[in-house]
């Protein structure tokens, strides 16, 4: 039987994650404490299922109740989320909801050179960069390509005391930006937006750039994992190192008709 573990006892099932390579943002915040996390046995835990933002972290060897686990920690949900495990943990789930496989690539945790990012810096394009504070929060929660800098958080205040991000300008108007999508006690992981009609222009990497800075002028990592191609070359050319792809998948709101 899966038990969900009260948010102190959670350091009790990092064992179980301790094989993943990236998603050191979103695992740190899971583990202390954000989103939901259910397991197969509350005290000697062998599988683990970890909800935290729109991500679903499955950590251990799936054993009987795997898909239990899974068919709960989903149970009315309706939107998308991005699935990480193995090999074997995607195969559960695919008889759980309907999924669409996809690599992911991870990147190490040591964090690019402020030097580097700088010269990226000193060619800006014609943007400028405001910190994403004050009325910005408001702004990008209703914009829908800028909307996860700050959805993770619970209001203006959270997202005040915890995240941290920057909007590019281009003649006075955000065309792309950067953001902490989760914050946890070392630092953030990042999230990179660039406006629809305004991709291709390497708004993506000044952004980040920008926002990096900002993070470690707070003492604050920023961690990096990349959901496509084009998000790892971004990551590369900021200085990140490429640790290699790794099994993930789109859930989608698609219930499988299975008996757990």
């Amino acid at each position: 039987m899966q038990a969900a573990f009260r948010p102190e006892d959670r350091r009790a099932v990092e064992p179980l994650f301790a094989g993943f390579r990236g998603l050191h943002g979103i695992l740190a915040a899971g583990l202390e404490g954000q989103g939901s996390l259910l397991t197969d046995h509350p005290l000697q835990p062998r599988c683990a299922v970890m909800t935290v933002g729109d991500f679903l972290v499955c950590g251990g060897v799936p054993g009987p109740s795997a898909a239990h686990l899974l068919w709960e920690a989903l149970r009315g949900e309706k939107r998308v989320w991005e699935a990480c495990g193995s090999d074997d943990w995607l195969a559960v789930l695919g008889r759980v909801r309907r999924i669409c496989r996809h690599p992911r690539w991870a990147f190490d945790a040591a964090q690019p050179e402020d030097a580097h990012l700088r010269n990226i810096l000193s060619e800006p394009r014609g943007l400028t960069f405001v910190p994403l504070t004050g009325a910005w929060i408001g702004w990008c929660r209703a914009q829908a390509w800028a909307r996860d800098f700050v959805a993770c958080y619970r209001d203006d205040d959270d997202f005040m005391r915890r995240g941290l991000g920057v909007l590019a300008l281009l003649d006075g108007e955000p065309v792309a930006g950067a953001g902490a999508y989760l914050a946890c006690r070392q630092g953030c992981e990042v999230q990179v937006q660039t406006r629809e009609d305004c991709q291709g222009r390497g708004y993506a990497t000044l952004s980040a750039a920008a926002m990096i800075l900002a993070a470690h002028e707070r003492g604050m990592f920023a961690f990096w994992d990349a959901a496509n191609a084009a998000s790892a070359r971004v990551a590369e050319k900021l200085g990140y190192r490429c640790l290699g792809a790794y099994p993930a998948a789109m859930v989608l709101p698609v219930a499988r008709s299975i008996v757990i």
